[in-house]
Order: structure tokens, then sequence, then C-alpha cells
């Protein structure tokens, strides 16, 4: 999903391809308002190439954001506002959230670090005990934070980790779009046996992902209030259902930022102790 973050000095970031499931902080998504990609006559003919532009037309090298998480659940709203910061680009990238309210999750963070060809990792910290701690490779599939969103659904999607085809094209809210399968490929671990995006044909944007487990809907994922920021059209609001819960979560961004540079230091175990404020 979400919050990571591209490319930055310090990495040697390889020309890999990526798909980013849901960019938290943000999602961002797609680039361009014409379906013909930039030099090209012709439109992509396959779920590869469409895929490879929605990545190419959004691929930034550092993103930051704030937003508010909204959970409807059993009759409760729970709110929580965060900020997020990333720096690199799927496969090496590296992000970090930090909850600022209410005041028990205040400081409550989420450092994600990502690597070319194996699992990503990721920290979880508590400054109620001051303690950090790994999330273990059976927790990617487990809620975040009481969020409908899971641990898995925060990191990046990596291309090439993925078969495509082409389901055929289906609109959403009355805007034509791509219907793509994506699959995992052997070797890569996920929660999900397949995905299912919808792309928008004008704007080589995702609007609508569908996580299937073991063969059924899980979770969907829908964006919302597309606007372009710093020439990047963003969905500045998601709504995530999953199957098997009741209510819904719905992820609000604001003070989207493309081009403000996070250095590196952020993203360490110490870094996710300290409150950072946001950039001037």
């Amino acid at each position: 999903m979400f919050f990571l973050l591209p490319g930055v000095s310090w990495l040697d970031f390889r020309k890999q391809r990526v798909v980013t499931a849901l960019t938290a902080a943000g999602v961002a998504l797609g680039n361009a308002a014409s379906s013909v990609p930039a030099g090209s006559t012709t439109a992509p003919k396959t779920a590869r190439q469409i895929m490879e532009e929605v990545d190419r037309r959004h691929r930034s090298d550092f993103q930051y954001s704030e937003g508010l998480v909204t959970v409807e659940e059993k009759g409760k709203v729970r709110k929580k506002a965060w900020r997020s910061w990333r720096a690199g680009w799927g496969g090496e990238s590296r992000g970090l959230i930090q909850f600022l309210e209410p005041a028990e999750v205040k400081g409550v963070s989420l450092l994600t670090v990502s690597h070319p060809g194996r699992p990503d990792e990721q920290w979880f910290y508590t400054p109620a005990i001051d303690r950090d701690r790994r999330v273990a490779p059976q927790e990617k599939p487990t809620r975040f934070l009481g969020t409908h969103f899971t641990y898995e659904d925060m990191e990046e999607r990596v291309l090439d980790d993925y078969e495509y085809s082409l389901l055929g094209e289906e609109p959403l809210d009355e805007a034509p779009c791509w219907r793509i399968e994506a699959r995992p490929k052997p070797g890569k671990e996920s929660q999900y046996s397949r995905l299912v995006f919808r792309v928008r044909e004008d704007l080589f944007t995702t609007a609508l992902i569908e996580g299937f487990v073991a063969g059924e809907l899980r979770r969907t994922f829908r964006g919302s209030a597309l606007a372009p920021i710093e020439g990047i059209p963003t969905a500045q609001r998601w709504e995530v259902t999953d199957a098997k819960r009741e209510g819904k979560t719905t992820l609000e961004l604001r003070n989207v930022r493309y081009h403000t540079r996070v250095e590196p230091g952020m993203f360490t175990l110490q870094a996710l102790r300290i409150l950072h404020e946001s950039p001037p």
C-alpha cells in the first residue's frame, strides 16, 4: 500500500518496474491524461505493457503525505491521524508511517524496508512500552493497527513478481477501464492468490484493486477523489472492505508531496522512536 518511498542517492536503484499497492500514505496512481503513452502512437496491447505504463507514469523518487484513517466497525467510528515518508522505489525503497492522534496511538510507527528478490522487512514501534519488534512473516496477512489493511498491504508490489493477464474491459464510475489479473510468480510470498486491477484507460491509473485469497474475494480497495498533484494524478481517498469483517476503513490523503527530499536517517530503528515533524 502504500506508504513507501522512492529513490534516494544513497540507494543503488535498479530500473525495476513496480506497482504500488496502496500508497498511503499514499497510493499515488498514474500520470498523464492521455490513454496513449508519451512518445508512442499506439496504446499498450498486453496486460504487462499496461502495468508498465501505470508504473512509469506515477514513478517518483520521494513522497511525503499526511492523512486520516477512519475505521467504521461494529457501530463504532475510530479516527487516526498519521504522517508518512518514502524514499526509493518498489523493490528498493524505505518507508516510515507515524501516527499522531488520538493520544493512545501517538508515536506508533511502522518502518518498511524493501529488498529486490527477497521479502520486505517491517518493524513496529509502540511508544507506550518503548519497544520495537520485527513483524514476522506469518503476521503479514493480519490487520494493521485495527484497520481493514494488513501489514502486507502497507508494502509496495514489484511488477516483476507477478504474471499478468488482460481479462477485458469494464467501466468504473462510467470511466472505461481495463481489468488486469496479477498472479504471484513461484517464490513470491503473498496472502493473495491473485489480484485484479481496474485501470483507467484515459489516465493509466489504478482505481480499484480486488484481492483474492484461496480463490475467494477477500479485500476491495477503491480509489476516488482523483486529482493531479505535482503532475501525478493521485487518488486522495481509498475505501477498503474485507469480506470476512464488517465495516470499512477509509484512508484520506492530505498534503501529498512528491519532490520533497527525504533523508536516509529517517529509516532506522532509532528514528522510529522520534516523532518527526512535517517537512517545511
